[in-house]
């Protein structure tokens, strides 16, 4: 588990080094689109409430008991 941690935090580094060196800040893009580092955050943001809502709609009865069959 830390090793997958580590290398996913490698990986966003990389991302974030990357996107630093590529965006051209004269481009007249919004800030958030000149500041590296904030697409990879709204991304994981967006991932985690994905996932938070996918559970929340499960356990409201939304999925289908394991036994049942498709028949």
């Amino acid at each position: 588990m830390r090793r997958a941690a580590g290398v996913l935090v490698l990986a966003l580094l990389v991302g974030v080094g990357a996107e630093a060196l590529l965006v051209d800040p004269a481009a007249g893009l919004p800030w958030w689109h000149r500041t590296p580092g904030v697409q990879a955050v709204y991304g994981v943001i967006g991932c985690v409430a994905i996932v938070l809502v996918s559970k929340w709609l499960g356990r409201l009865g939304l999925q289908r008991p394991e036994d049942e069959d498709d028949a």
